[in-house]
Order: structure tokens, then sequence, then C-alpha cells
């Protein structure tokens, strides 16, 4: 048996919990979260897209909503990589017992929770080498309140792997000595399954812990710890396969956004190409001061650290390993190639040094040994240590104070007095000078104003959302969405609103809209749609000054737009809900039908709305311009079996006049110079007065580049890719006015794109009457499309829903094919009906494996632990 300390270690564990969450709790109270105050939790992507999700969970988990396919997933979509991404934590059951109102504060306790729960299993990882000796509590408080955990408190469901790495790594170190393999893999199979991403690093430096071991000590049969280790690894891999293999493919499908992997050799080749990564801006020292922030780890645990190097009861092999190791990590902070793998062969964007946990975890570490070690520590060495410890941190932070505005003088000078204090009680108890109850008193004091101090300075500096925003906005927004389903007719149909809380108000309010927002978004519903009209980037697609033609196109049949003559514009539920509004003026609603009204929205029906499945009756041309206009004509012409007139056709400004610019002889794409670069400039246009509905469309650059007004009311700009196309005044006795205005400093303008364009209504009712009355029946769920054609049909049908590869259709008769970005259907000319069901990509084969994992766990468990094959186990090594 192995023969433990007789010393009991849980008393810790809860002191280790129950002080992080105290200090957790004590910090977002001093912030005035609620239910302390009005500000919230909710900040960045937690306020504009975790919280959706954590909606869309009590939906989905209701039965009210999709769970495998969701049309509230853009114009529909795959939603097991949402599930493994982003609601796979244990700790999201909280969300779904609370009310949606009460969601920002259930945040708040389970980010708390999630603290101190990393706190708890760094405190097991500690007591299991060091027994209940004090500075167990500096090696998991210091954990629980990292810089990481501090920094990316609103990337709640990457806390779960930073939780389990502890017992991960613990887990290693019992297979070292015991020779078992469960304590390693069941750790490692559930970071793979409360969030693949953060998994995936943990597993490369659960490899580089193991050859550490393997490097510092002499190791008895080291084949067979191998051996262990590599079938430890891979039957975690097999029990979490029911996650990986699916989000592998979902991934795969959507070309692998910023939270996946690329693992393709193209991706090899272009980690493997290091020159062109030594680029400047990607190797140098501002990039990895830009992160120090994220690593910090308390004054006690840094010094400790520091002191691991230095005593000299640590064996010189085992300080040179340890030194090799810790250099690696820091300079996979630094250098891009080495960012890359952590990352799975794939830039991070926007929030960087996401693997920095590792490095802490692996610093506290070297803490922990070292601070276990302190008495073999010189005194002139530890004061040494100490003073060029607060060089190496003070001198460069002081030379960047006017660059990093996370560098203050208030926050440097408490930096330096907790780096001082740390420093002497250290030495205190190296030199004995006082009682160590005292002493352990002042370090246990220090931490928990150490810690809390960073945690408050660090999250103050951060600009929170009021609670209300998220309650009032929420409470407003459902209600209009709820009025206008009780409007509806029935049967499938998509809605869209001139304001919304966020891009993934179709999660939060289920219903079947156009914008989302998330990381492992398909690629090619954003390219569809920005193709078309819509705003968009990475991981998001946007709702926002949508075409009369293409919401008919899209099936858009109801829209809200904020009721201007409510007789509650003074109350702060319609101040909320009006400062949100993301669409430019809507001229085009004449040709919608009023329905009903609120006290905050105008509901809209759409006459003119086409079903999702209609015939089509030729292709749309392979070269088709990069204009949203010429995009839609396109899908238009092949509604019809003879082409019609276009419907959208340019027209011609009636006026041009310039200030400052070179004369134009054309408008669209040609380029704009100023005359006199120093001063302003600008190009005004007329447009005829007329009846019939008018869009401007203007490029990506223009948006960027230039001021415009129309009628010298400024058009919304947006940050996000892709061309806009804004609605028109249709007025019959004055001119419109239109004025582009160059933004300050440019002195050149490409116009790309730029063009007037007047709908053709006759033909646009033409086509869109003929549309309706050869469209199959059809009856649309999520993930389920019933179809029955018509007798003497065109043999092919498209349906505006992304095309996935899950799609499968029941009728060997019919043919799935991808109609540049939405499903097509070759089917027989004769009346049929079929029925085409989603199924997520590798969910089979990865029910299997993990099944197959379960039987071989079980078995593995049953024989380490059944007590006739119980093997005696070596004492364990102490710290």
């Amino acid at each position: 048996m192995l023969h433990f300390k007789k010393t009991k270690t849980w008393p810790l564990l809860l002191v280790s919990f129950a002080l992080t969450f105290l200090i957790s709790l004590c910090v977002f109270a001093a912030l005035k979260m609620a239910p302390f105050g009005t500000s919230s939790i909710l900040a960045n992507d937690s306020a504009v897209q975790y919280i959706d999700f954590f909606t869309y969970l009590k939906h989905a988990l209701a039965g009210t909503a999709g769970k495998a396919y969701s049309f509230s997933n853009s114009l529909g979509g795959g939603m097991y990589a949402n599930w493994t991404y982003y609601l796979l934590s244990p700790f999201n059951l909280i969300f779904v017992l609370v009310s949606r109102h009460a969601l920002p504060v259930a945040m708040l306790f389970v980010t708390a929770l999630k603290y101190s729960a990393a706190a708890a299993t760094a405190q097991c990882y500690a007591s299991h080498h060091a027994g209940a000796r004090w500075y167990t509590l500096v090696f998991s408080i210091s954990y629980g309140l990292s810089g990481f955990l501090v920094a990316n408190f609103l990337n709640i469901m990457w806390m779960d792997g930073v939780i389990l790495l502890p017992l991960v790594v613990l887990g290693i170190d019992r297979l070292f000595e015991t020779h078992r393999i469960m304590p390693y893999v069941l750790p490692l199979s559930l970071s793979f399954i409360t969030n693949y991403y953060i998994g995936f690093m943990i597993a490369i430096f659960a490899v580089l812990y193991f050859g550490w071991r393997w490097a510092i000590q002499h190791q008895t049969h080291l084949l067979r710890k191998i051996g262990l280790f590599a079938g430890g690894s891979l039957l975690s891999g097999m029990l979490a396969a029911v996650v990986l293999i699916p989000t592998y493919f979902a991934l795969a499908a959507s070309r692998l956004s910023s939270a996946g992997a690329d693992f393709s050799v193209k991706a090899l080749y272009s980690l493997l190409d290091l020159p062109s990564k030594f680029i400047p801006g990607s190797f140098n020292f501002d990039q990895l001061s830009n992160g120090l922030p994220n690593l910090y780890m308390g004054m006690i645990a840094l010094l400790g650290a520091v002191c691991y190097f230095l005593a000299a009861s640590i064996p010189v092999r085992e300080r040179l390993v340890s030194g090799g190791l810790t250099l690696l990590l820091i300079l996979s902070i630094w250098l891009n190639p080495l960012v890359l793998i952590w990352q799975g062969f794939r830039a991070p964007v926007w929030y960087l040094y996401r693997h920095s946990f590792i490095v802490i975890f692996w610093l506290l570490i070297l803490g922990l040994r070292g601070l276990a070690h302190l008495p073999s520590v010189s005194r002139f060495r530890l004061g040494m240590a100490s003073i060029a410890t607060a060089g190496c941190l003070m001198i460069p932070t002081i030379l960047r104070m006017a660059t990093h505005k996370y560098v203050t003088a208030l926050n440097l000078t408490l930096g330096g007095v907790f780096l001082l204090v740390a420093a002497l009680l250290l030495y205190s108890i190296r030199s004995r000078l006082l009682p160590q109850k005292w002493l352990v008193s002042g370090i246990v004091i220090l931490l928990v104003l150490d810690m809390g101090t960073n945690a408050f300075t660090s999250l103050k500096a951060i600009s929170f959302v009021p609670a209300a925003d998220f309650t009032v906005t929420s409470k407003v927004l459902q209600a209009g969405y709820d009025d206008a389903k009780k409007l509806s007719s029935g049967g499938f149909y998509r809605m869209n609103a001139d304001s919304q809380r966020s891009m993934d108000d179709p999660y939060q309010y289920n219903f079947n809209g156009i914008s989302t927002f998330s990381s492992v978004l398909n690629t090619s519903t954003i390219n569809t749609l920005t193709n078309l009209g819509a705003i968009g980037s990475a991981g998001r697609v946007k709702n926002n000054d949508l075409t009369w033609p293409l919401e008919s196109l899209l099936g858009v049949k109801q829209l809200l737009i904020v009721n201007t003559q409510s007789k509650k514009t003074g109350t702060k539920a319609y101040q909320q809900v009006a400062s949100r509004i993301i669409s430019n003026p809507r001229y085009d609603l004449s040709a919608y039908k009023l329905v009903g009204h609120n006290n905050y929205f105008n509901i809209y029906q759409n006459p003119d709305v086409l079903p999702v499945a209609t015939q089509i009756y030729r292709k749309i041309p392979t070269q088709v311009q990069a204009n949203p206009v010429l995009q839609q004509n396109s899908y238009f012409e092949t509604l019809t079996p003879q082409a019609n007139q276009t419907m959208l056709t340019t027209s011609d400004f009636s006026g041009i006049s310039v200030d400052n610019v070179k004369p134009l002889t054309t408008l669209t794409n040609a380029v704009a110079t100023k005359v006199n670069k120093k001063n302003a400039a600008s190009i005004t246009l007329t447009v005829n007065p007329t009846s019939e509905q008018q869009y401007l469309v203007m490029g990506e650059n223009m948006r960027k580049n230039m001021a415009i007004s129309i009628n010298n009311i400024p058009v919304k700009n947006d940050p996000d890719t892709g061309s806009k196309t804004v609605s028109m005044p249709i007025n019959s006795t004055k001119p419109t006015t239109i004025t582009l205005t160059f933004n300050r400093g440019l002195n050149q303008i490409d116009l790309d794109h730029f063009a007037l364009y007047t709908l053709n209504r006759t033909a646009f009712k033409q086509t869109i009457a003929t549309a309706k009355q050869e469209a199959p029946q059809q009856r649309i769920q999520n993930g389920r499309v019933t179809l029955t054609t018509k007798a003497n049909n065109s043999g092919y049908i498209m349906l505006t829903i992304p095309y996935e590869k899950g799609w499968q259709v029941n009728s060997k008769k019919v043919t799935l094919q991808n109609y540049r970005g939405f499903i097509g259907l070759k089917v027989p000319t004769s009346r049929s009906t079929f029925t085409l069901t989603y199924h997520t990509p590798g969910i089979t084969q990865g029910w299997w494996l993990t099944i197959i994992g379960v039987l071989v766990a079980i078995g593995v468990t049953v024989y380490e632990y059944w007590p006739s094959n119980r093997r005696h186990l070596k004492q364990t090594k102490r710290i």
C-alpha cells in the first residue's frame, strides 16, 4: 500500500475552495455586479454570444428548439460543434434551472464556482505531493485566481479544462507511482468532452509533463510506462470520440474557424515555413509583454518558482531539464510557430495567449517544489533573487507605462509592495525570525490581498454591460417576437428586425432568423449570405440592411420595426430598444403589410415572401460579379421558365458635383482622387424623383473610407466585410441628395461597385407569383424537410437552406447538390414525395468508438482495482 502521511488534507481542500469563492464574490461585489449592484458580469462575447447559447440550451432541453439542427443557426445549420464548444460543461445545468432574466447573476456565480473548482483540483495535486503544508494553499489559490482565469472570465466555456488540468497531471504522476492509467484517462477524456479546444492543449502538455517526469530521475520499467501512457491517451480519445469525431467533421466542413484545429497537410507545411513566420511584429518582446497579465500567478508563487532553480537540495539534472521546459513554454507564447501548435495549427482570432494557463500551472509546479525546498536556498541567494526578480518585473513595466493601458502607477506600486512583503516573509520563514504560525498567517493574508487586488484591478479596466441592458432589452424583444408569432398564419418562415440585442437573438428568442455569431459557424453560410448582400466576417453574419427582394428570396415573412409613434418613447425600455437599431431607414416598407403593433414594435408581413423550396429552371452562372444586387438578379432569373426582365437595373444619377475631387467621367469602380491633399473632399449626387423603389450599393472599401449620407441622414456603417445595400427614399416631388465625404487622411478612394439600382416591380411580382405557384408542397422542421413535387416539374429544386454534408434523402431518385451554397435537388419530373433528414456527420462512428472505449475502460478499471489483481504500490516520493 502507498503510505501517505496521516495528516488529513481534506480541510485544506475546503479552505482553498471557500477562500477562492469568497475572494471572487468580494471582487464582483466591489465592481457592483448584479446581484451586488447595477452592473453585470457580461462583457464582449459573453454578452453577445455565450448568454444566448445558454438560453438556447434551455429551449433545446425543453424540446422547443432543435438539438442536432437548428434554423436559429443563421439560415439553418448543424448544432453539434456549438454543443461541443459552448455547452457541454456540467456547470451549464445551473443555467437551465434559472429564469432567463437571472442568467447574468447565474453566470457570476458559475464563474466564481469555476475559479474555486480550479483551486480545489490544484489543491488535490499539491496535497498529493506535499501533504498539508502551508505552501499548498499558495499553489491552489494562485491557480484558481490566476491571470488567465481572471482575464478570461468571459470565456467561461474554457474554464472546465483549466479545472481538469491538475487532475490530468496528477494522473500522470499516479501512472509513474502505481502503474495505473485510469486516474489519467478519466480527467483527460473529460477535458476533451467539456471543451475539445482546451483539451487539445492539455493533451500537448501531458506529453511534455510525461517527458519531464521521465527525464528528471531514473525510471524503472520505462517502456512499460511509455506504453501505459500511450494506451491511456488513446483510451481517453476513444472515450471522447463521440465529441471529437463529429466535431472534426463539422469544423472541416466550415473550413475550421477560429475555435477549431486544422490538422491538414497544408496547415502542417504552413507551420514548417518558419522563415515566413519571423516577420516584424511577430517576433518581438511586445507580444510577450502584452501577455504578462494573463500569466499573473502571485508574488509568493513567483518567488517560489525562482527559489526552485536556487535550491541546492534539488538535483542539478532536474533543474536543467525544468529550465529547458520552462524556456520552451515561455517561447510558445512569444514565437508564432509555437503558438500555432498550441492553437491546433490555426492562428487565434482576437483573444491571444489562450494556452497561458498551461504556463501558469507549470510555473506553479516549480513554485510548489521551490517553496518545499526553501530551507536549502541560502539567505544571500534568496535576497539577491528577490532583487533580481523585482528588477526584471519593474524596469520593463515602467518603460512600457506609456504604451500599455493596464500599467498604472497604482498597479505598479501595489505590485512592488506585494513583492517586497512576499520576499520579507519568505526570508523570515527561511531564517526562522518569527514563529512559523505568524509567518504563515501573514502569507495567507498577503495571498488573499495579492490575488484579490490583481483580480479587481484587472476587471476594473473592462467595460461591463449594465444588468438592465440584458434584462430590460430581452423582455421587450421577447414580447415583440411572441406577438409576431401569434400573427403568423403558420408554416415555416423567417423573421427579421431592425433592432436586436445581439446577433444571436434567434437563439435567445427561439425563432428562425438570419444573423448568427458563433466561432464554429459554417464558412459556406457566411460566404453565401455576404455574396447576396449581408454583412459578415469570420464567425458571424448579420441581418441589417437586407433588401426587400432578398428578404423575399430567403423566406423572411415578418419584419419588426421600432414603433416611433409609441406612447412609451420616454421609457427606459423603449430607449434601450431604440438604441439598438442596426438598420438604416427602411424606405421600402410600403411593400410590406402592417399587421400589428405593440408599445415598442410595428409588425409587418411580406406578401411576396417565397417558400423555402422553389423550382429552378437554370443554374446561376459560374462567374457572377461580386455585387449583391447582381447576385440577387441571378437567383431570381432561375425561378421562371423564361428569363423575365432583370429585377434590379442600374439608374443614372441626375446630377453630380465635386468639392476638391478631380473630375469623374464615371462612378462605378472609378477612383476618386483629391485635388489638394490637405483639404477636405466630397462628392454630391442627386437622384430624380421617382415612385419606384431604388437601392444604393457601395463596396466594402467605400464604407470604410467615406462618410455617406442620404438627404443629410448619415448611413450607418459596419466594421465587418461585405458590400452594403441601402434603400433609397421614395419621393415623387423632391430629388434625393447623396453626399460622399472622404475620411480624414485619405487622398484616393476606389468607388468599388458603387451604383444606383431601380427595382422593376412588375417583373419582380410576376416572378414571385410564378415561383409560388410552381413550388412543391413542403413541410419544414429543424433537421427535416418533406417535399411533394408537382407533375411535369422542371426537375430541379433549390432550398434556401445552407448545403451541408449531413443532409440525406430517402429516395434514390433524388440527388443532393450544392447549389452555390444552398441545397439543390435533382428530382424526377413526375410527381413524387420524399424527405430530407439531417444526420450529424461522424456521430455513428463517434458513438461506436466511445462505446468500445467505455467497455475497455471498465475492463481496465476492474483489472487495476480488483483485490486479487492489486499490485504492491511503491511509497510516494514526497517533494
